[in-house]
């Protein structure tokens, strides 16, 4: 049987040049998070689930941890949409290490090579999809036996003005957040 770092090898893909840079050598450094990880060849960053291969960074891909969707009020945001619904999803790993984390079984899971926490696979398109299919269900509950069916675009996807399946594209979009990380 096969452990979940080896599960999660497979489900990677390269990072987006914002992502990282090249250092000396076939080390890199990882700016996906704060803590701006150099990375040497085979090795993994501080969350377990990013890696140099090649002289490269590899990020998670195709897949979720998990997938809830919660009365807001249990959210940070709660004050945002009373009443309302969130939908989060979250990855396997973490780059913190809080001993009291309520999702330590996805998020520590990694460390454990016993862990039996297998990953959900799940394109972006498709978590925007099931989002919107949840938001439409709860509005239309009397027919919540019928699948709901989303008009479609290019790929496939549901593509609101971006490719969700483009992590280029998205981090176009998030560049001026991740402009904190960096050093």
């Amino acid at each position: 049987m096969a452990t979940l770092r080896e599960v999660l090898e497979k489900r990677v893909r390269e990072g987006a040049p914002q992502l990282w840079e090249k250092l000396e050598g076939d080390r890199i450094r990882c700016f996906s998070c704060g803590h701006c990880c150099p990375i040497p060849e085979g090795q993994v960053g501080v969350c377990k689930v990013r890696f140099n291969r090649g002289g490269k960074l590899y990020v998670p891909w195709g897949y979720v941890g998990g997938v809830q969707c919660d009365p807001i009020e249990k959210k940070p945001f709660f004050h945002a949409y009373p009443g309302a619904m969130a939908y989060s999803f979250g990855m396997l790993g973490c780059d913190l290490h809080c001993s009291y984390c309520q999702n330590w079984v996805t998020s520590q899971a990694i460390r454990d090579p016993s862990a039996v926490s297998p990953p959900l696979d799940l394109t972006p398109t498709a978590l925007v999809e099931d989002a919107l299919r949840e938001r439409l269900s709860r509005r239309r509950q009397k027919s919540r036996s019928k699948p709901l069916r989303l008009t479609t675009y290019g790929k496939g996807g549901l593509q609101p003005g971006v490719d969700l399946d483009d992590s280029a594209a998205l981090l176009d979009l998030m560049e001026p957040h991740l402009d904190s990380h960096r050093r």
